[in-house]
């Protein structure tokens, strides 16, 4: 039996499908009902609703399980306390693998959830417990935000255009994780960082061009605009006046866009604490990037080349059919 938290987030959910798909017994962690329910529609899974908080859910979660799959939710900074009584559960449980979620370059000292991250690996590693940890970057698919004002020929984004930025498809990141999942032995006690490319947003918006065959061009917005969406209304204008397309066409498309972005990924719902570090990170990229960790752990535990950028947009536009039209 396999556990996995945080099992309906983007990185829990893509590894649910497929663990699931390979036969494998998986435990899925999840927050609530409605989770649990959209879940349930998708395949044979076992499922338990709780709390990562609360020490007797975690001690509940792990009964019976061989691996653990451990990813914090996003929404919670503090993640250590959550570690600790993870560590605490595992010791009367042995079990044979933890693979902890953690991320590119914990040892940033500006960034106040990598260094939550870097104490938890620490924790792990002290515990003496078999522990595989995982250093994605970036995930490309957080530029899929964008994706409606692609189609306009615009590349909003709350960081600088400039700002070099490693990145990787959560698919490749939750790939690596089965493969380590089915041959744990040759992973205890490694780290692996887990980038594909590192590229800024001109590249990126180069790249989208190709693939949609119609000039696209990035454009920043303030970072403060995930604590004041009504920043955003202030970068209308360059918005504009950048559209590939006629004006007033493109502006008719760009009015219920913008009303649709004003809350991504239900940020305006997260607690005041996340939504502070999740600016403070914005900043940071604006400033200094996030650059790519060591580029050859990824293939080497693919046994392929990792996705690259230009074939992610590939994958989506095709998932979309259409692209700009």
């Amino acid at each position: 039996m396999i556990l996995v938290t945080s099992a309906a987030g983007i990185v829990g959910h893509s590894l649910l499908r497929r663990l699931i798909s390979r036969g494998h017994s998986v435990r899925a962690f999840v927050k609530n009902e409605a989770q649990a329910s959209a879940l349930r529609a998708e395949g044979s899974v076992e499922i338990m609703t709780g709390d990562l908080q609360n020490p007797a859910d975690i001690q509940q979660s792990i009964d019976g399980v061989d691996q653990i799959y451990f990813a914090a939710p996003t929404r919670i900074v503090k993640e250590v306390p959550m570690v600790e009584y993870l560590i605490e559960a595992c010791r009367s449980q042995s079990p044979k693998q933890i693979i902890y979620h953690s991320v590119i370059h914990p040892e940033i000292k500006q960034l106040p959830h990598h260094g939550e991250k870097l104490i938890a690996e620490g924790c792990f590693i002290d515990s003496g417990l078999p522990v595989t940890i995982l250093r994605p970057s970036h995930y490309m698919q957080n530029y899929l935000e964008a994706w409606d004002f692609l189609r306009l020929g615009v590349f909003p984004f709350p960081i600088s255009a400039e700002s070099r930025m490693g990145v990787v498809d959560i698919e490749d990141v939750s790939e690596a994780a089965v493969k380590i999942i089915e041959n744990p032995g040759s992973h205890i006690g490694k780290t692996y960082d887990l980038s594909a490319v590192e590229l800024n947003r001109n590249e990126m918006a180069r790249i989208c061009s190709r693939v949609f065959a119609s000039e696209i061009k990035a454009i920043r917005i303030p970072p403060a605009t995930i604590n004041n969406p009504t920043l955003v209304l202030g970068e209308i204008g360059n918005i504009v006046k950048s559209l590939a397309k006629p004006k007033f066409f493109s502006l008719m498309k760009l009015i219920p866009i913008l009303l649709r972005s004003r809350n991504p990924r239900g940020m305006r719902d997260w607690p005041e604490d996340a939504r502070n570090c999740y600016h403070a990170m914005l900043e940071y990229y604006d400033m200094c990037g996030l650059p790519a960790g060591d580029l050859s752990h990824l293939p080497a535990l693919l046994g392929r080349k990792p996705t690259d950028f230009e074939g992610f947009i590939q994958r989506e536009k095709a998932l979309r059919k259409g692209g700009c039209s």
